[in-house]
């Protein structure tokens, strides 16, 4: 029983580095993992195993999790690099911040109407969105402009949490 845990998440589930993932081998690969290494099969095994079958499954989930994910993947992406998100990190863009406030005022108005259509065509707004700083991101990081990548992250995170919070509400 062996994965090797230094290794990043790309290199484990032998998949090129790169924010486009086949998800179709990734997982293929990951139902192998989990036959393989799942705590199940381990039942009668000494403790020792059970722990390494435990923190394997651990890696292998969050690995999963995250290359499945495109904006857990970008960041993650971003960590190989060296970059990380800060989890205090404001966008000092002021038409960003305009932007910002106002699809908040829209989430809000799009809430208090209780209307699922107009729910969805805002969800979907938010969607394209995302797509967009995805693309940009994709663009940047492929150009090694690391920086540039991660404000785009920063922006993307607004829209997941503007979408969470709207899909919470509802």
């Amino acid at each position: 029983m062996s994965i090797d845990l230094t290794q990043n998440y790309f290199e484990v589930f032998e998949l090129e580095c790169s924010n486009k993932v086949e998800i179709a081998k990734l997982e293929k690969k990951y139902l192998i993992f989990q036959k393989e290494f799942h705590p199940d099969k381990f039942v009668n095994a000494t403790d020792h195993e059970k722990r390494l079958s435990l923190q394997i499954t651990s890696f292998i989930n969050d690995a999963y999790k995250t290359l499945k994910n495109d904006y857990l993947r970008s960041v993650y992406l971003l960590k190989i690099k060296g970059y990380g998100l800060n989890e205090n990190n404001t966008i000092s863009d002021p038409d960003f911040l305009m932007h910002q406030m106002d699809l908040r005022e829209e989430a809000e108005a799009v809430h208090l109407k209780k209307d699922y259509s107009a729910s969805e065509d805002f969800l979907k707004k938010i969607n394209l969105l995302k797509e967009n700083c995805l693309k940009e991101f994709d663009e940047s990081y492929n150009q090694s402009l690391y920086e540039q990548a991660l404000a785009k992250l920063n922006k993307m995170k607004f829209y997941i949490s503007i979408e969470s919070d709207l899909r919470r509400s509802n």
